[in-house]
This record gives structure tokens, sequence and C-alpha cells, in this order.
């Protein structure tokens, strides 16, 4: 008789991983999104410099404050499928949100329903969809 053997171990579903970023973001980001004040706060800064800025010809870098590169690096450990990117539709004046299908060699797939004049405006667009949909995931949107 072969003992019952759950389908995946918790390495294989990576829950270490999972469990502590669970823990990380409801701790310490979804407190910056749930109040209104912190959440305008941080997309006002995202709005202004949502790239960031390199430093160059001698002039400091201009980052982002802790509480936005905290909700930023919680953003960037999504993964790729169903995540947002920028595509460029005409080069320095055309830029529309994809949405990435996770597989290698599947196209992205666009939404013509909004065009950004810049990089920077398609940037904070999907910043502020991550948000949204990361605060719907928690039954907070």
């Amino acid at each position: 008789m072969i003992p019952n053997i759950p389908e995946k171990t918790g390495i294989q579903d990576n829950r270490g991983h999972s469990l502590t970023d669970d823990f990380i973001t409801r701790t310490y980001v979804l407190p910056l999104l749930t109040d209104a004040e912190s959440k305008a706060r941080l997309i006002a800064e995202h709005k202004g410099n949502p790239i960031g800025v390199p430093g160059k010809a001698g002039n400091k870098a201009i980052g982002h404050s802790d509480d936005l590169a905290r909700v930023l690096d919680k953003l960037r450990r999504a993964p790729m499928t169903g995540k947002y990117v920028r595509v460029c539709i005409r080069p320095h004046e055309g830029y529309n949100i994809g949405i990435v299908s996770g597989v290698r060699g599947q196209p992205v797939k666009i939404l013509e329903d909004e065009t950004y004049p810049s990089e920077e405006a398609c940037e904070h667009a999907i910043f502020v969809r991550r948000v949204g949909d990361l605060l719907a995931s928690y039954g907070l949107a």
C-alpha cells in the first residue's frame, strides 16, 4: 500500500517564500496602501519620479523614499505571468500597457484602451494598476 503523499511538497510549492512574502506584504506594505493619506502620498511621489533618476555629471541619483521602495520591491516580486509591462507603439510618443503571458516565446497582449505620451506616464499607469491588483488580491479594493 502506498502512503497518502501530497501531490507537491512545501519545497516544490515554494511555500517558504510564499508565506514569507505574504507576511512581509501584510506587515510592511499593505498598511502603506490601506491608509488613504499614505497611499495618496506614495502615488504622488511615484507620479513625480516613476523610474528614478540616475546620477550623472556629478549629480546625485534621485531615488524613491523608503516607503515607495518597499511597495515597488513587493510589486517586482510578482510572478511574470500576468505582469504589466510598458510597450513602445510609436518611439518617443506612444506607449501602451502590455500583459506578459509568462510563457517564453508567447507575445505580450497589448491593451489598446489607452496610449500614454511618455515612458514615465505609462510606468505610472502600470504602478497604479499593480497597486489596485495587489489590494484586490487581499480583498481590500
